[in-house]
């Protein structure tokens, strides 16, 4: 039966590239958040603006345009602030990117251990079988030939 001398490290390996699958996931959400937010943002400004233009249409007062300007200004500080998260974002997730690279060529490294390992038990499998049977077939001969006299 084949057991692969550094299973307990594959298993150790394989645990930290899931949790570090894991942790990258969690990244990615968090600046999937960030990204919708700064859409969402946009959104806001571009149907202020188009609300801007109806108002306009109908009232010649400033006093929508100051309260447009004051939500624009607003929002763009928003949106500026959410892209220095983003852009701090990018960051830890290219630092989590490379931590899960690096721990599925690590896990992948024994991965090809134990199949090499497994495909040279298999071939020395193959020759104890066939030294097996060899020695078998030649008794059966002995005993069928030699032994018996005709």
């Amino acid at each position: 039966m084949f057991t692969f001398s550094l299973q307990t490290v594959l298993e150790v390996r394989e645990r930290m590239e899931k949790l570090k699958y894991k942790e990258f996931s969690l990244e990615l959400m968090e600046w999937q958040k960030l990204n919708d937010a700064i859409k969402d943002r946009k959104a806001k400004l571009s149907s202020a603006a188009a609300n801007l233009n109806q108002v306009r249409q109908y009232s010649n007062s400033a006093a929508p345009l100051q309260l447009y300007e004051h939500f624009r200004s607003r929002v763009n500080n928003e949106i500026e602030y959410l892209g220095e998260q983003l852009r701090e974002q990018n960051q830890s997730l290219e630092a989590k990117r490379k931590e899960l690279v690096e721990a599925r060529r690590a896990h992948r490294a024994l991965e090809i251990l134990r199949d090499k390992e497994l495909a040279r038990f298999k071939t020395a499998e193959t020759r104890r079988e066939r030294a097996e049977m060899d020695e078998i077939a030649s008794q059966h001969h002995y005993r069928n030939h030699i032994a018996t006299p005709h």
